[in-house]
């Protein structure tokens, strides 16, 4: 089921999307971890109705190896029905790779995990502006590559970064290049800047007009740069589109941060909704994996927590795919 978009009333341009280069990596999306699925809608237009209903096992994380796709020290089969998306439509299976941060949705078929849809989701595509050591300048957005992340900071390049936000920031696992680039992506949280109270996405301020996605919901937004803000010309909410039926479990790889409100953390990049019930100040700013059931929040169940290192995580992951007993896990219940 394709996600949501609501275009602005500026043109696309006259070229054609970004594409990554197919041999290395393709594209991605966001929007809310448990948001609703939704159909096409145009901003000034005709909203459709939507269709479908959010699936099965919700997985957000990285792929760590193959034979299978193994994400989260899950091990998820495709078949000829599992659709493989980016940000732009459907894209070749084969375009999976190690350190792409992916949104899986999949059903438990025969006792293994199948995935119905597989989508490369990129915190952040576009020209690389600033270098320092493994840092860079992104689209406004800071990206720091992993000591064990693949690929390199080259400026004046374009890019499309696979990774986690960690605040407003993203911890990049994996920098592909793009050929062909004519629009710029962020997909992260909308929130709201401290001074001036303009809405921001990933902590990059967004000239979003009325009807637009509200704060705290995930979105995936296509534009320019203009000065200091980054102008959509495209904006595709949701995260899960309703492939694999009805939802009841989520493994979701991120960064715990403080919120607000009960139950007082988030997160990060996610737009997440955890049940009030659940006890994670143990986990707070790590690195973890969160598993539990979806409940109409997120009951997350455990966490672990997860080395930063690459190469590390992929060893660990290994071990969870393997069955060995790893340690370090986290009652949250």
């Amino acid at each position: 089921m394709p996600a949501t978009t609501w275009r602005t009333k500026k043109t696309m341009g006259t070229g054609t999307m970004p594409r990554v280069d197919r041999r290395v990596a393709l594209f991605g999306i966001g929007a809310s971890v448990l948001g609703a699925c939704a159909g096409p809608v145009e901003v000034g237009g005709t909203k459709k109705s939507p269709r479908g209903g959010i699936g099965g096992t919700g997985i957000v994380g990285v792929v760590t190896d193959f034979g299978s796709i193994i994400v989260n020290g899950l091990r998820i089969e495709t078949n000829a029905e599992t659709e493989v998306t980016d940000a732009f439509g459907r894209v070749d299976a084969e375009s999976l790779q190690i350190g792409h941060s992916l949104t899986v949705e999949a059903a438990t078929v025969d006792g293994a995990l199948v995935a119905r849809r597989v989508h490369i989701s990129h915190p952040v595509i576009g020209q690389v502006e600033q270098v320092k050591g493994r840092t860079a300048m992104v689209a406004g957005v800071p990206a720091v590559l992993e000591s064990s992340g693949l690929g390199t900071w080259k400026r004046g390049q374009w890019v499309a970064v696979s990774g986690l936000w960690r605040g407003t920031q993203v911890i990049a696992s994996r920098i592909d290049p793009v050929a062909k680039p004519t629009v710029s992506v962020i997909a992260g949280v909308i929130g709201q800047s401290d001074l001036g109270g303009a809405l921001t996405v990933g902590g990059r301020s967004v000239a979003f007009g009325a009807d637009l996605p509200g704060i705290g919901t995930f979105a995936t937004v296509g534009g320019a740069l203009d000065g200091d803000r980054f102008d959509p010309q495209w904006i595709t909410p949701g995260r899960f589109f309703g492939s694999a039926g009805p939802l009841n479990d989520l493994s979701i790889e991120g960064y715990l941060e403080p919120a607000a409100k009960a139950p007082f953390f988030t997160l990060s990049g996610l737009g997440h909704s955890f049940d009030r019930d659940a006890k994670l100040a143990a986990l707070t700013d790590k690195r973890v994996l969160f598993t539990g059931p979806y409940i109409g929040t997120f009951a997350v169940a455990e966490g672990l927590p997860l080395p930063e290192d690459q190469d590390a995580r992929r060893g660990l992951v290994r071990r969870i795919v393997d069955g060995d007993q790893v340690s370090g896990r986290v009652q949250a219940r």
